[in-house]
């Protein structure tokens, strides 16, 4: 296994953990994130009722020091509370440091049962909200129930202003507070929303360190051994060189002349062989060292390289009688020779071993395409789809090694070579190369 194929497991399988991981924590979080927010918007909603009662309780006093509604020095109550708010009587504005205009609110919250939100504002208006109870625990106060009577009967309003942090009726139930600032609830949703978003990133960047760790642990021994097996092919591949080339050269240079006919056969059965264990070798260099580095590119006369490799697959082509169908034309293309005749004979020694014996094999080469078609088993459509894949091997009775096509599809792309393929089952196939 190649280091870059090893490495993109091992973040394969990563990314899969983190990603599954990430979802648990983020939904684990949101939730977590959405009661603490309903939590804050309570204690909101407790502290601002809470500060009503504390504006009405002066409202009170100043009622029995007879000190009337327009003396009331509303701006330090404000300014002590931190708070904005307005006060309404009899639809005249007493007091107003509301951020919109105070009898525009009124009427609005007057139509929204006297909640109303506008532009991350809240107003309420305690004194006449309906089901308070159902948002906010009353018990631990003391409900001055007097006070209620006497701004009802004088028609005063206390609406009370603060942001708007989501404020939904059906959230709130009833809860407990403390004592903040109703305009510090604004910062402590924030500070809960980057907490939030904080614990989730170290959450999930825990994990990834502890799951890449677990990963090269579980993979050591593993890659390991493909490094083993990957330098044994390699050793391998180059150990046949030698022998290989000797009986290559030896056939070559047999004289055949005074062979008698059974000698003649075994001797053809001996070119078959060497032959094809030598487009095995090829393929093997090719994917263990070849592809692997920029090679020297030249000119090279397609035809004129094509007429060579079916004269070299000549034995093999005889030995199925199979009938060569050839309309070539002058075409020269910028590549490596080594490259190209690779891909050829790749494809040219598929259309022969799947090619019956006395069928046709169709090679046509003419401006910038080249097209190889057989007789052949041919293929359906979900081979074809993965005939590119290293491997792969569709026909167990046909032997090999299953990377000759990967081959083909690696020097394609390479070399900037579209591949078509063309099939139907028990009809042939046909690979048209364009460029």
């Amino acid at each position: 296994m190649k280091s870059e194929n090893f490495n993109n497991t091992i973040f394969k399988i990563l990314a899969l953990y983190i990603i599954t991981s990430g979802t648990f924590l983020t939904i684990f979080f949101i939730t977590f994130y959405q009661k603490e927010a309903s939590y804050i918007r309570l204690n909101q909603l407790t502290h601002m009722y809470t500060h009503h009662n504390y504006i009405l309780q002066n409202i009170i006093e100043s009622k029995h020091n007879q000190i009337s509604l327009d003396k009331i020095n509303f701006t330090e109550i404000s300014d002590k509370l931190n708070t904005s708010f307005a006060i309404i009587l009899d639809q005249e504005v007493i007091f107003s440091n509301l951020s919109f205009d105070a009898i525009n609110i009124f009427n609005h919250l007057k139509n929204n049962d006297f909640i109303y939100s506008r532009d991350k504002k809240l107003f309420i208006d305690f004194l006449r909200i309906r089901n308070l109870d159902t948002y906010i625990d009353r018990t631990d106060m003391k409900k001055p129930r007097h006070y209620f009577k006497f701004l009802k009967h004088r028609n005063i309003h206390i609406i009370i202003e603060t942001d708007d942090l989501g404020f939904k009726k059906e959230q709130y139930r009833k809860d407990n507070y403390n004592n903040l600032d109703i305009n510090d609830f604004a910062d402590e949703l924030w500070k809960l929303k980057l907490k939030t978003i904080f614990y989730t990133l170290i959450c999930i960047l825990l994990l990834a360190i502890i799951a890449y760790i677990l990963i090269l642990l579980v993979f050591k021994n593993i890659k390991e051994q493909f490094k083993t097996l990957n330098d044994f092919i390699k050793d391998t591949t180059h150990e046949i060189n030698t022998p290989l080339s000797v009986i290559l050269a030896s056939i070559k240079k047999f004289d055949d002349t005074n062979l008698n006919p059974n000698n003649t056969k075994k001797l053809n059965h001996i070119k078959l062989a060497s032959k094809n264990l030598n487009h095995i070798y090829q393929n093997l260099i090719a994917l263990n060292f070849f592809l692997q580095k920029e090679n020297f590119k030249e000119d090279i006369n397609l035809k004129e390289l094509l007429e060579q490799r079916l004269e070299y697959f000549e034995t093999l082509i005889t030995q199925k009688n199979l009938i060569i169908e050839r309309n070539l034309l002058e075409q020269s293309f910028y590549v490596n020779k080594e490259e190209i005749q690779i891909l050829i004979d790749n494809i040219l020694s598929n259309a022969i071993k799947y090619t019956n014996a006395h069928k046709k094999i169709y090679i046509c080469l003419k401006e910038k395409t080249l097209s190889i078609k057989d007789e052949g088993q041919g293929m359906s459509a979900k081979e074809i789809s993965q005939i590119f894949t290293r491997y792969k091997r569709f026909n167990q009775d046909q032997g090999g090694f299953g990377i000759g096509l990967n081959l083909v599809k690696q020097i394609a792309d390479k070399n900037n070579i579209n591949i078509k393929v063309l099939s139907k089952e028990n009809e042939g196939s046909e690979f048209i190369l364009s460029w």
